[in-house]
């Protein structure tokens, strides 16, 4: 009864998941943007305005942080090695630790004031110590980036303040949040610290989800008001690591809600595809007339549903042919939905049209 219940929930999570990320999907304006990609395929699980540039916000210091780790690794700066406080630096717009102009941090401070406080003040005193000044700083952090593949991304300051020239993408900080921790893995480790104190003052991680996604562990969180709020996130379950990237949510909460909805999807359909038997002798035998669905949207109405399935038929013929276009009343919670279905795959063919739909950014999931 107990595996049973929790197949069951897992089913209806399954359905819940595709029915928010349609909302997302549906109510996204230019800003708002999401990618998921699977860390060790580098494949594209999921994307929405993948390629709509927009403002940073303060993930610019994930390219700050690479710079300082890069530095690190080639010998040019040490841990202990300790960076001066311009009075340009100090006067910076807060978040900040509100470094005394003369002063002096350490290396190893600066980059958990960064992670964790995603102190403005620090991120200009990186940048003048290891470039004489943030705006060449700026310009080696645009080559890393160029470097790196992120070539719809061009960095003005350090920090991630407005700057209307300072732009990127989903998909790049998907690129550089993968770059980070292929690279500096043990470094990577830092973004999962929880707390920091430096100057008699404990300042706590603003990544919320972190704490509480099951998995997670890192990476940042960023926002100012031209942008929303962002974030670039990884957790990993049963060894499979997801980075995944959200621009523009209207809210910390909205915009963690939003992307624990998308990794959860996206982590569940995995868990289906590399799903294996746990017992070997008792396994389950397949009969040959057993089919897979292709579930292709969840809608509040009946017509939407309708939609959905002529427009997916129309567009994508070979993937539809000779398949049965289904839409079926299913109940989250209290709530009635249409879920749109076509029908008559082997497992194999369903798992490979799901993957054809989503390379031109169709949301799908099998279903047995």
């Amino acid at each position: 009864m107990y595996m049973l219940l929790k197949k069951m929930a897992k089913f209806l999570t399954i359905i819940s998941l595709s029915f928010f990320v349609f909302l997302f999907s549906l109510n996204l304006s230019a800003k708002k943007a999401a990618i998921v990609i699977d860390f060790e395929t580098k494949e594209v699980l999921f994307e929405v305005n993948a390629d709509t540039r927009n403002y940073p916000a303060s993930l610019t210091k994930i390219m700050t942080l690479y710079i300082v780790f890069d530095y690190l690794k080639q010998g040019k700066i040490k841990n202990d090695t300790l960076f001066s406080v311009s009075k340009k630096a100090s006067a910076k717009q807060p978040s900040k630790l509100y470094l005394e102009p003369g002063s002096f941090i350490k290396v190893e401070d600066a980059v958990l004031a960064l992670i964790i406080k995603s102190a403005n003040d620090v991120a200009a005193v990186v940048a003048e110590n290891i470039s004489g000044s943030e705006k060449e700083f700026s310009k080696l952090m645009t080559k890393y980036a160029h470097r790196l593949g992120m070539s719809n991304t061009n960095f003005k300051n350090a920090s991630g303040l407005h700057n209307p020239a300072q732009l990127t993408t989903a998909r790049d900080i998907s690129t550089l949040s993968y770059a980070l921790i292929k690279n500096f893995p043990k470094k990577y480790k830092l973004f999962s610290t929880q707390t920091f104190t430096y100057g008699g003052k404990t300042y706590k991680t603003h990544n919320k989800l972190m704490l509480s996604y099951e998995g997670a562990d890192g990476i940042k969180t960023g926002y100012i008001r031209k942008s929303g709020f962002q974030l670039a996130f990884s957790a990993v379950r049963e060894n499979k690591r997801l980075i995944g990237v959200i621009f523009g949510g209207d809210s910390g909460s909205q915009r963690n809600k939003s992307l624990k909805i998308i990794m959860d999807k996206e982590f569940a359909e995995l868990n289906i595809i590399n799903k294996k038997p746990k017992n070997s002798i008792s396994k389950k035998i397949i009969k040959s007339n057993e089919y897979y669905s292709i579930v292709v949207g969840t809608f509040n109405y009946k017509n939407n549903a309708e939609k959905q399935l002529k427009l997916i038929k129309r567009k994508y013929p070979k993937t539809t042919n000779n398949k049965i276009a289904k839409i079926v009343l299913i109940k989250v919670g209290n709530k009635k939905l249409y879920e749109s279905r076509f029908e008559n795959f082997s497992k194999k063919d369903a798992f490979q049209a799901c993957k054809r739909l989503k390379k031109y950014k169709r949301d799908c999931f099998v279903r047995s």
